[in-house]
């Protein structure tokens, strides 16, 4: 396999979309949608459906359907790259397709023009990129053109991240069932996604005063509301506040919004420009932007979708909308990982009043309307909530109509015991007493060993660095499981933070680089305050025998597992007396 080739290697969920697909081409159906979050790789994933389907269709012919020209260039770069051998032409603008080409990339607006000049009955597979889309007119009347004209045989496949439009309908009122979905969450897990650090920043825009034309708020009214000098400061300020730094991509109103917008942070010494349908040096501006030469780039209506840059950090969406597919592109747009990218920041710029048809983070993660985030992941929040089980009725209703994580948390403590099956992620409830205010730090250690021992994990180190400068004091714990990197250990986090009032941080345990004195290794793996009482080191064995007076027996397990990790030497912890103080 060529170097060129090695890079379309099917990413595992890729590969399970495209086994879906063929399964169920295999089984006779013929209308399939494809629910894949931007950033999932739909390019690269209906690149290998037409590899791997060119051999069962006898010779016939692909037709790709986009509806903007980078989306088409980009389909016919991946395809050229993956398939060299193939016959691959654009049908768009002043660009005519061969008609003897294999595959037939089109825009939708070219197609609807020219459709007459193809014979339908040559054409096997029609794949509908961005599928939401595929319910209006022009390209109902594509769609009929060439596969009515086959009685339905033809594959129609539909790929989209927003099944859902913003008049109610779906996409799978065209295309019958959904062969493989697959989840933000999911995504993140895998690496493929990054997670989300969501703001939502609350301004006075009465929205409810602004029309909607089209299935979104009219653009003028709406660019009336948020091109004031109010609103633009307020965005300005969320951005320095939660953003300052990071490579920004913003979303505007109206031309004259993003112009002024730019403005404002150019007088602030930021290195600002902007796109629209005007722009002449659109290309110049792209590349400057991604060398990182501008910090923020301002659009209206350009970048929503077709736009790939991974190295983007946050996403500044200073523009309300109705419109869920507007809203998930604009989103997407920052979720794609590169290096030195932890999360994407998200400022989102909304109505107070909570606008009824106002869509956002909140509709998306299928939260309840007006939920607070606080800089966490909506998506992952969702899931934590969704693994949350009690058997009281009242308990659950009120669980399901909380509007923050921090409303959850504290009516699952209040809770008795035997109520609460399944806390936040699945996990069991830690209880304490939530700090306002800073504690004092031999406080706020104890309360962070309580937590710690609620939830089974082991410090083996506490650093408190106190407060200054208007800063809160940090504490670093240095936790016995080095795989820390995970949900469970990042709601711990949380708890420890609100019992204390303090900034808490991880510091994973140093790998051993070199051979290491067994006993000095065990010391450094038990918890602060115990001692080794007897060490008994059978070499021959590979094996270690020792007491600890006073250690916890649930703390045995994950002490062994962790010192046979770094050492490579079985232990064994016997003898020892545990009590637990009332």
């Amino acid at each position: 396999m060529s170097p060129r080739r090695k890079q379309f290697l099917a990413r595992p969920y890729q590969d399970k979309a495209v086994r879906e697909v063929l399964s169920l081409y295999d089984d006779g159906a013929r209308k399939m949608l494809l629910h894949l979050p931007t950033g999932a790789g739909k390019t690269i994933i209906a690149t290998l459906i037409i590899e791997r389907l060119l051999p069962l269709i006898d010779a016939g012919k692909v037709l790709f359907i986009a509806h903007r020209r980078e989306l088409l260039d980009q389909t016919a770069e991946k395809l050229k790259q993956h398939l060299p051998g193939l016959a691959i032409s654009i049908d768009q603008g002043a660009r005519r397709a061969d008609p003897a080409a294999q595959v037939i990339i089109a825009s939708i607006q070219s197609l609807s023009k020219r459709r007459q000049a193809y014979r339908p009955e040559l054409f096997s597979v029609i794949i509908c990129d961005e599928c939401h889309r595929a319910l209006a007119p022009s390209w109902i009347e594509v769609i009929e053109h060439f596969n009515d004209q086959r009685d339905g045989d033809a594959l129609l496949l539909g790929m989209t991240a927003t099944p859902r439009r913003t008049d109610g309908r779906s996409a799978l009122d065209l295309f019958d069932l959904v062969a493989y979905e697959i989840a933000k969450p999911e995504l993140q897990d895998l690496g493929y996604l990054v997670p989300i650090q969501y703001w939502g920043v609350k301004a006075a825009l009465s929205l409810d005063q602004v029309k909607r034309s089209g299935g979104d708020f009219q653009g003028g009214a709406l660019s009336a509301v948020m091109d004031t000098p109010q609103v633009r400061a307020l965005t300005l300020r969320a951005w320095e506040d939660k953003a300052m730094g990071r490579k920004t991509l913003a979303f505007c109103a109206s031309v004259r919004h993003a112009h002024r917008l730019a403005a404002d942070f150019a007088a602030q010494g930021y290195r600002a420009e902007v796109l629209d349908g005007r722009t002449r040096n659109r290309d110049e501006i792209l590349d400057r932007f991604r060398r990182g030469d501008v910090e923020l780039l301002l659009n209206y209506g350009v970048l929503t979708e077709g736009f790939d840059d991974p190295s983007i950090q946050c996403v500044l969406l200073a523009r309300p909308t109705t419109s869920p597919l507007v809203y998930n592109q604009c989103l997407g747009r920052g979720l794609r990982p590169a290096p030195n990218k932890p999360h994407c920041t998200v400022i989102d710029i909304v109505d107070r009043s909570t606008h009824q048809l106002q869509y956002g983070v909140s509709e998306l993660a299928d939260l309840p309307r007006g939920w607070s985030s606080r800089g966490r992941d909506p998506f992952r929040e969702a899931r934590a909530i969704a693994q949350v089980q009690v058997t009281d009725p009242t308990a659950f209703l009120a669980i399901k109509q909380a509007t923050s994580l921090e409303e959850i948390q504290d009516l699952l403590m209040a809770l008795p015991a035997e109520v609460v099956v399944a806390g936040l992620d699945g996990e069991s409830v830690p209880r304490y007493a939530v700090e306002q205010t800073m504690c004092d730090a031999e406080h706020a250690e104890s309360r962070i060993r309580d937590l710690l021992k609620q939830a089974g994990a082991v410090a083996t180190k506490m650093i408190v660095s106190p407060p200054g400068d208007g800063e809160r004091g940090q504490i670093e714990i240095t936790l016995l499981n080095a795989a820390i990197n995970n949900e469970r250990y990042y709601y711990l986090q949380w708890h420890l933070e609100r019992a204390t009032g303090w900034r808490v941080t991880y510091a994973a345990p140093k790998r051993q680089t070199r051979r290491v004195n067994p006993k000095a290794l065990l010391r450094s793996t038990l918890p602060d305050g115990y001692r080794i009482q007897a060490f008994d080191y059978d070499e021959a064995a590979n094996r270690i025998v020792v007491q600890v007076p006073g250690l916890q027996r649930e703390l045995l397990e994950e002490i062994s597992t962790a010192f046979e990790a770094a050492s490579g030497i079985e232990l064994q912890i016997q003898g020892q007396l545990a009590f637990d103080f009332l």
